[in-house]
């Protein structure tokens, strides 16, 4: 029996017990329908067809479930567990054959630990944001280019073509304020599809309240996340760092382990908040070296050493985000977790070279197949990872 119907066993029976009672005051009416009654079986549904003693032509039709359900409810669950697990096993047999044949399940079992025992916190990259609309960085930054015109796109392309995102911010920015702001403010409002009153949001915005009830990161400027977390909780998050903004409830929430959001770009619509041009990063995280007095490093370095962080939809390459990890490990004064990312498989020498970077800094890569630039993979291990940390699904004797 499922938990709701077993936590309310005993009123159930009560009921039951009544309308049992109702029943047997009625011996003669039923001995007369049980004996005479016309009973058909049709093959639409199938269906249980019971005709009327005083009239041929009027028939009572039933479903099997319902039958099942009110005279053996215990059977009905027994066979809805049976049920349940045939589905969860063909639900996630795609993602747990791929664990064990590229050899991952064992850092998989260990991500699913750090579920169970409410210490995930996940880091949310462009990558997500995708399936909704919102640009990747390079494709953002190269439009709003374009959009200023000139020589503008040639002055940013050798540095947008080698992935330097904060040179190309800060020259955007330095040669158009005005119009860098309002490029982030329109482009990564909410959308229609979430401001309708059912909205829809990518499949792994959809699933980070069954991974957390902590802390997320993100270096993304949309709402998605607290619009998500608005809807289940019927509350705004009362926790919140839009970039090097202080004074939020963000620290208090994180240390009371609260459900609390750390937006490390900013706030699209709170242009104050932005961190993500060169002198911006300067600022919220210091010149030359990481300074932890100020907020946002400080805070960071608090989740990196009291989470474990998956991140999602992230390249994790070389950045201010993993240089300060990196720092926070060379100095050697915390107790590191182990973290995990979920990360698109690629050739062997540069998996190679990656897996051994973030290893240095206690990040251990899940790697996710990609066909034909399907990323739905990442999303099945996301679910498979959720109903084993809830025990909806056994992994069995697999570690």
């Amino acid at each position: 029996m499922n938990k709701p119907l077993h936590d309310s066993r005993h009123i159930i029976e009560k009921v039951e017990q009544y309308l049992d009672t109702k029943l047997q005051e009625n011996a003669e009416f039923n001995e007369e329908l049980n004996l005479s009654a016309s009973v058909s079986v049709s093959t639409e549904g199938p269906k249980v067809n019971i005709t009327s003693l005083s009239d041929s032509d009027t028939k009572f039709q039933y479903d099997v479930s319902d039958i099942l359900y009110w005279v053996e409810r215990d059977t009905y669950f027994d066979e809805l567990a049976k049920w349940n697990g045939v589905k969860l096993e063909e639900k996630h047999r795609g993602a747990l054959d791929f664990l064990k044949e590229s050899e991952q399940l064992p850092t998989f079992l260990d991500f699913v630990d750090a579920i169970k025992r409410q210490r995930i916190a996940p880091f949310i990259g462009a990558g997500v944001s995708s399936p909704a609309g919102y640009p990747p960085w390079g494709k953002a930054l190269d439009r709003l280019a374009r959009q200023m015109g000139g020589d503008v796109p040639a002055q940013i392309k050798d540095d947008l073509d080698n992935y330097r995102y904060l040179a190309v911010a800060e020259t955007l920015y330095l040669h158009n304020e005005h119009l860098f702001k309002n490029f982030v403010q329109t482009e990564f409002r909410l959308k229609a599809a979430q401001e309708d009153d059912r909205p829809v949001f990518p499949p792994v915005v959809d699933l980070l309240p069954l991974l957390t009830k902590s802390c997320v990161v993100t270096t993304n400027f949309d709402r998605l996340i607290e619009k998500k977390f608005e809807l289940v909780s019927g509350k705004p998050l009362s926790g919140y760092m839009y970039g090097k903004q202080e004074q939020n409830g963000f620290v208090s929430q994180l240390l009371k382990g609260e459900q609390c959001l750390m937006k490390l770009h900013g706030d699209a619509d709170q242009a104050q908040s932005y961190v993500f041009t060169e002198s911006q990063y300067k600022d919220a995280y210091g010149d030359t070296n990481i300074d932890f007095t100020k907020q946002l490093p400080r805070s960071l370095r608090q989740i990196y050493i009291s989470y474990s962080l998956i991140f999602i939809g992230c390249s994790l390459e070389q950045d201010r985000t993993l240089e300060l990890f990196k720092s926070v490990m060379d100095q050697g004064h915390f107790e590191i977790p182990w973290h995990y990312a979920l990360l698109a498989d690629s050739d062997s020498a540069s998996k190679a070279e990656k897996m051994g970077r973030l290893l240095s800094m206690n990040i251990k890569p899940i790697w996710y197949e990609v066909v034909d630039n399907n990323h739905s993979m990442l999303v099945d291990l996301l679910l498979l990872a959720i109903d084993v940390a809830n025990k909806k699904f056994s992994l069995g004797n697999t570690r």
